[in-house]
Order: C-alpha cells, then sequence, then structure tokens
C-alpha cells in the first residue's frame, strides 16, 4: 500500500471515530499546521510520524505529503473531491466501515479516536490563530 494511501485511511477513520463531524478543513494551511502541533503526540502512531514531513514555505508551514493523502482520500472513496475552492472535504464512510480500517492500520480503536480527539483540538487552535492573525492585518489599516 502506498504510504500516502495509508496516512489518508489514518486521518479519515481517526476523524470519523472521534466524532468531529462529517468535514475536514482543508484550506489556509489549517490541516498543515494540526498535523505539525501533533506531531509528536503518542496519539499519532510512530509509523505515521515517520512518514510526514513539514516545511516552511512562502506560504507558510506545508505538510509535504498533505497533497497526496488528501488525494488518495478522494481516489478510495474515503472523502470528497479536495477542490481548491473548497475549504474542506466531506467523509464519505460511515463510522461502522471506518471500524473496518483497524487491522491494516495496525492502530488500536481508543489511539485512533484520541489521535481524532487531538487533531480536532489542533485545527481549533489553528484556526483561532489564523482569525487572529487576519484582525490583526485588519486592525494595522
Amino acid at each position: 500500500m502506498h504510504p500516502s494511501h495509508r496516512l489518508a485511511e489514518l486521518l479519515v477513520v481517526a476523524w470519523k471515530l472521534s466524532d468531529n463531524g462529517d468535514r475536514i478543513p482543508t484550506s489556509h494551511g489549517i490541516l498543515d499546521k494540526a498535523l505539525k502541533a501533533i506531531h509528536e503526540s503518542s496519539a499519532m502512531p510512530e509509523w505515521a510520524r515517520d512518514l510526514l514531513h513539514f516545511s516552511s514555505s512562502r506560504v507558510g508551514l506545508q505538510c509535504i505529503e498533505l497533497p497526496d493523502i488528501l488525494e488518495w482520500a478522494q481516489r478510495s472513496q474515503l472523502t470528497s473531491a479536495p477542490n481548491p475552492s473548497y475549504e474542506t472535504v466531506q467523509i464519505q464512510i460511515s463510522s461502522m466501515v471506518a471500524e473496518s480500517f483497524f487491522e491494516d492500520l495496525n492502530v488500536d480503536r481508543e489511539q485512533l479516536r484520541q489521535f481524532g480527539i487531538e487533531l480536532a483540538d489542533a485545527i481549533q487552535c489553528a484556526k483561532s490563530e489564523a482569525s487572529e492573525f487576519e484582525y490583526a492585518r485588519i486592525e494595522e489599516y
């Protein structure tokens, strides 16, 4: 299995099992920043930490593998198509289907659920930082 495909399964299943809703935010570097924030968390499987890499670029922090992860998620029909004009992707699988991925991912259910919860918290922090930045930028003018 391609590493990005495995990471796509991990991301979608963790999100689904943590009851964060059916949409994952993908715009404005929010998901990149959230993944970086929990990169060293014990909830993230070690194999996933080893596969993720981050870089600072002209547009901010980027997870190098994230475009491929989102593409694999869409190809596998785990999510809707990642489109640059959309701010989120829609989860396409049920909780029951998500449960079937445990064995392949080699992660226990509680660790996966905890990873999803920590990811959601990190996403909220990244969203807050982005809105504070925008607010500060507007005040300058």
